[in-house]
């Protein structure tokens, strides 16, 4: 994810924009007449040629006015930074995004787009933290990107792309993606879309609601205004991207990790419904809150989350020297209005509020999100939604790399990657494995029965990095590791977690751009029309759905040539595959087989504590 900005500065985009106007004046002027002398002045200027300023290619007129954009390297155009929604700060802080104000004048969709607040880390890399507080971003962060081909236009509209970002639902932003490759190579309008994160993006309790908002019955007492940001982007794409070029009728999400879980979010929300045609999931998953989570207190007969909004607000009450302790913070909140909880919570600042749930500043942070409302999400959990087809169904990619979880593990496994790597590979895949069980296999399984011919899923398998001047092989290091495929589908390098320098190796690059091609191809091919397919051109494998039963085609393996390339594959897992396989599984150290079965099986049904114990010579324990 998110190590570059956009690859040309604002600041040389403008200068390029300028300095490209004053050299066609400059030519233009030089093409006029020798200077007239006093005599013969208003002759000469009577017949010299008018000089005017060229046309902007960019300007387009939106709802809320005039919108300038700029074009990039490749030709394709892009507008940068859109409001889609007014910024939810002060009394917009957790309420429904509302339409964006209309602007006088030329707005110049210049500018990148900034996160909304967060914790400083990889994924808001180049983003500066002027006070060094470790929290970064504004609230006035609802804005969205445009990136559309040379040749858009409203004449002959182009399907739509719209990316959602990762970063666990607490950090990243869609300033760091530029879609103008994936925009131009495959005739498609790429929109990129920020939401708020975190607790000021999912945030429950009674004191905030809008008169008249009632749980279940109105989105405004949902807690969800991150996933309601993302439909109200959808809802601006809805209204605005013909003018950009875009189709409104067809539009396929896409988003990776967090992103892709926002996207199953979307799939499963009845407000979406309608507002996209299509949509593919990368390394995401899906999950949901109940309510109670949300709000209720930890020692409530129905239990709370530790990190509810009842619980943080005693953490504010004791912060603040106004209760002594959580018991004297739950009395005094008890006797508490809901007016004074509604002032005590809006004057909270965006930096103070989230280091309540944070305290030492880690990337992600716990807290209840995407709660089970009634409206913006169904009241069932949501692989039971599935299963019952009551969802919006539409044609879908769903995929994970093949070592999901080594981008988490290759810091602290360095000593086992140089000395032992087989222990590392073991490791990593059960954990990884797990991931495509619950983010793939199990989705596909419940989704295909309603939607045959409809679900396609994907495996990424390219793993052919360079070994750095250290020594580090980061083939067996990172390899398909997390977030690894998005530079493929972007063809930007520095995508992801790690930049492109720490990756590629030169020797291989011609079967990495190979891959990428293929992949941007079957994406575009599946935003024009629902299915993958072989590309417009016919030239690649034949992408096949997803067949329940065993032996039938399942997903396709994205790989370089070297590594046996781009093939189908009847490869499928089940929760009890992978126990099995794990219980036959000889591990080099035993603290090492220990804690490979909680990082895959803790959390899940195949966890048994008993079996936890028993599971090495002397035991397992967790530390």
């Amino acid at each position: 994810m998110l190590i570059r900005k956009i690859p040309t500065s604002t600041c040389a985009r403008q200068e390029a924009k300028t300095l490209a106007t004053t050299s066609l004046m400059c030519l233009l002027m030089a093409c006029s007449p020798e200077p007239a002398t006093p005599d013969s002045a208003p002759e000469a200027a009577a017949n010299a040629p008018a000089v005017t300023e060229p046309a902007d290619p960019t300007l387009r007129t939106i709802a809320q006015g005039e919108i300038s954009g700029w074009i990039q390297d490749n030709s394709s155009q892009a507008w940068t930074n859109i409001p889609f929604a007014q910024p939810p700060v002060a009394d917009l802080r957790w309420k429904l995004p509302q339409p964006a104000q209309p602007w006088q004048g030329v707005y110049q969709a210049t500018e990148t787009i900034q996160p909304c607040p967060q914790f400083v880390s990889g994924l808001s890399a180049g983003i500066a933290d002027p006070d060094g507080d470790g929290i970064v971003g504004s609230e006035d962060c609802l804005y969205l990107s445009v990136y559309a081909p040379a040749n858009a236009s409203s004449e002959n509209p182009l399907p739509v792309m719209y990316w959602i970002f990762g970063g666990g639902n607490n950090s990243g932003y869609a300033g760091d993606y530029n879609g103008g490759i994936l925009a131009e190579s495959q005739d498609v309008v790429v929109v990129a879309v920020n939401y708020r994160l975190g607790s000021l993006g999912w945030f429950l309790h009674p004191a905030i609601l809008e008169p008249g908002a009632e749980a279940g019955n109105s989105a405004a007492a949902s807690g969800n205004w991150s996933t309601v940001d993302t439909i109200a982007g959808l809802e601006w794409v809805r209204d605005n991207i013909s003018v950009f070029g875009g189709d409104p009728s067809n539009v396929t999400i896409f988003g990776e990790s967090a992103g892709g879980g926002n996207v199953m979010s979307l799939l499963t929300s009845p407000m979406a419904e309608g507002l996209f045609h299509a949509a593919i999931v990368q390394s995401g998953g899906i999950d949901t809150t109940p309510m109670t989570q949300g709000s209720n207190y930890t020692d409530d007969e129905v239990p709370g989350h530790a990190h509810s909004s009842r619980e943080i607000i005693n953490m504010i009450l004791v912060r603040d020297g106004l209760a002594a302790d959580r018991a004297a913070a739950k009395s005094l909140q008890a006797s508490m209005s809901d007016e004074d909880i509604r002032a005590l919570l809006y004057a909270q600042d965006a930096a103070g509020f989230l280091k309540l749930y944070n305290p030492n500043a880690a990337r992600n942070y716990p807290a209840p999100k995407k709660f089970r409302d009634g409206v913006v999400f169904v009241e069932a959990e949501p692989f039971e939604q599935l299963a019952a087809g009551n969802y919006n169904q539409v044609p879908i990619i769903l995929g994970t790399n093949r070592d999901e979880r080594r981008i988490y593990m290759y810091g602290a496994w360095a000593d086992t990657i140089r000395d032992d790597p087989e222990e590392y590979i073991r490791a990593a895949h059960y954990p990884s494995v797990m991931w495509k069980w619950r983010g793939v296999d199990e989705l596909a399984r419940r989704m295909s029965p309603h939607q045959p011919g409809d679900v396609f899923a994907f495996r990424f398998d390219w793993d052919e990095q360079q070994i750095t001047s250290r020594g580090v092989n980061m083939a067996i290091a990172v390899g398909a590791a997390h977030s690894t495929e998005m530079a493929f589908i972007f063809r930007d390098w520095d995508v992801g977690f790690l930049p492109a320098a720490t990756l590629y190796d030169p020797a291989t690059n011609p079967g990495r751009d190979k891959l990428s091609d293929a992949m941007m191809s079957y994406w575009g091919q599946f935003a024009h029309n629902g299915n993958p397919g072989a590309w417009r051109q016919n030239e690649l494998p034949h992408w096949q759905a997803w067949q329940n039963g065993e032996g039938n085609p399942k997903m396709m393996v994205l790989d370089s040539e070297d590594d046996g390339g781009v093939r189908m594959s009847s490869e499928e897992v089940t929760l009890e595959s992978i126990k099995a396989d794990f219980m036959k599984e000889v591990f080099s150290k035993p603290e090492n087989r220990c804690s490979t079965y909680l990082d895959a099986f803790g959390g899940t049904a195949a966890y048994d504590s008993e079996e936890f114990a028993r599971l090495v010579e002397g035991g397992c324990e967790i530390n």
